[in-house]
């Protein structure tokens, strides 16, 4: 199979056939956490019903899969990157999806074009559910941000009860969770929707090892502290401080889970 087209099975609630990805040079590819939240949408079938955003689509893998469900009416990717949007748009003719999903050039909330903002203003107050898989990290601050941009930008969308399916890796830890929430009034935390075991948090790959160096940065100028795990004594906690120094010293990435986190809006 070619390099840039990836074949995706997918858990029984989604289907009996892959999901085939085609993902252009430059354009999103499935990752860890792309496909812990396929999982999760799986595993909570039954609460994806009616309309529903897929905030940063990338190639449209997840409103793809959404939009295998039965209860589930209509998608809309938000994507900003181009290519992403296009590749979305034939992944879903090729996966038999058309119909169902649409995919508009979005900065966040903040549609490209005058069609793409009518498109998504059609959404306000009618949204029953929100996938979110943002980049593990935000390239500023303390790379939580994006989750906090998604978060604050869903209640003029979502319906009362609306759920929010949102990428939230274990390694940035109990608090920052617990801030999303104090800083969104009307928004509770229904549990982790699905999770791996402990993996390494890859080091090899050079957005994870950036990310790693971005936490690290944080705890110095003491910003709240990350959760890793120690690869060589799986119980004990590591700062990312202390995750950068092993990894220079040892080359051993620290362990993390990816994780998909179920909020709730009012109702």
């Amino acid at each position: 199979m070619a390099p840039n087209r990836t074949a995706i099975p997918v858990p029984s609630p989604l289907g009996l056939e892959p999901i085939r990805i085609h993902h252009p040079e430059g354009a999103f590819v499935p990752t860890p956490a792309s496909l812990i939240a396929l999982e999760a949408i799986a595993a909570h079938a039954v609460r994806f019903r009616g309309r529903g955003l897929d905030w940063g689509s990338g190639s449209g893998l997840l409103a793809i899969a959404a939009a295998r469900l039965a209860a589930v009416e209509e998608v809309l990717g938000l994507e900003l990157d181009p290519r992403g949007v296009a590749a979305a748009r034939e992944n879903a003719r090729r996966n038999g999806a058309a119909d169902k999903v649409r995919f508009v050039e979005s900065d966040s909330y903040d549609a490209v074009s005058e069609e793409g903002r009518r498109t998504l203003a059609g959404f306000e107050g009618s949204t029953d559910f929100m996938i979110a898989n943002p980049p593990s990290s935000s390239p500023v601050g303390d790379g939580f941000e994006m989750r906090r941009v998604v978060v604050r930008g869903a209640a003029p969308y979502l319906r009362p009860g609306g759920l929010i399916l949102l990428s939230v890796s274990s390694q940035y830890g109990e608090g920052r969770v617990i801030g999303l929430l104090r800083e969104t009034p009307g928004l509770r935390h229904d549990g982790v929707g699905a999770s791996t075991d402990l993996v390494p948090f890859d080091m090899g790959r050079p957005d994870l090892r950036r990310d790693v160096e971005t936490y690290a940065r944080e705890e110095e100028r003491g910003g709240l502290t990350y959760a890793f795990r120690n690869p060589r004594d799986r119980e004990r906690p590591m700062t990312a401080v202390e995750a950068w120094n092993h990894f220079q010293a040892t080359g051993e990435s620290p362990l993390s889970q990816w994780q998909s986190h179920l909020l709730v809006w009012g109702g």
